[in-house]
């Protein structure tokens, strides 16, 4: 498959049709690029409580910190921010069920956070070649983190072959039977969007004249914690 049209990105308009897990994984990793999402995890995993109310957990977060009388104090902003930003955040990943109307938090951390909680402390404990919130940001999309996966198989791959191999993953179909608009269009938005991301990174690097995409040695160095992550039930 090759090409040289350009459209704009139309990764908003594609739904994953790959495995059910693509989808809860966008949702995981963007809860997870957020800082405040993660210091919050960390507190409902330390605790033995599955229940809590957002000004409870207000409360813990900002234990220690000073208020400031003349905008509001810090625990009553943070409560605004978990209500509006980071508890729907975790809400939508599975992490935590939030009943706005009650500002009631139950816990549902499972098998599949535990899991991943070692891959992230192995990845914040090592020398590591991009911050934790990028690598977090990248892996929120399933198509292009099918296409670091596969690269992390192949080392390197034309544009077009990995485009080839992404609508695979995301069709759940052999090549033959996928319709090559829909591969076209995953070659666009690779193009456009993802591999410059990937790139801009440091995790591949791409010959447009080639039409070419390989890892760099930072992709390599990422193997390990993101199959951790991606997988947290393969051993």
């Amino acid at each position: 498959m090759t090409t040289t049209d350009t459209h704009p990105d139309d990764t908003a308009d594609a739904e994953p049709c790959g495995p059910e897990s693509g989808v809860s994984l966008d949702a995981t990793f963007a809860a997870l690029a957020d800082r405040e999402c993660r210091d919050l995890l960390w507190r409902l995993a330390e605790s033995d409580d599955e229940t809590f109310l957002v000004t409870d957990l207000a409360a813990r977060l900002t234990d220690g910190t000073e208020s400031d009388d003349a905008t509001g104090n810090a625990e009553t902003r943070l409560t605004a921010r978990l209500h509006h930003t980071v508890l729907p955040k975790l809400d939508d990943a599975g992490l935590v069920a939030y009943e706005t109307d009650r500002g009631l938090v139950r816990s549902c951390l499972d098998s599949r956070y535990a899991a991943m909680v070692e891959g992230i402390a192995g990845f914040e404990s090592a020398d590591r070649p991009v911050p934790l919130d990028t690598l977090f940001e990248l892996l929120a999309d399933f198509r292009r983190r099918t296409a670091y996966l596969t690269l992390l198989r192949h080392d390197d791959l034309s544009l077009p072959d990995l485009a080839d191999e992404v609508a695979v993953a995301e069709r759940g179909e052999p090549l033959s039977k996928v319709d090559p608009d829909d591969v076209l269009r995953v070659y666009l938005s690779l193009y456009h969007t993802h591999v410059p991301k990937l790139a801009d990174t440091g995790l591949v690097a791409y010959d447009q004249e080639d039409d070419y995409v390989a890892l760099t040695d930072v992709g390599r160095a990422l193997e390990s914690p993101t199959r951790a992550l991606c997988d947290p039930s393969d051993d």
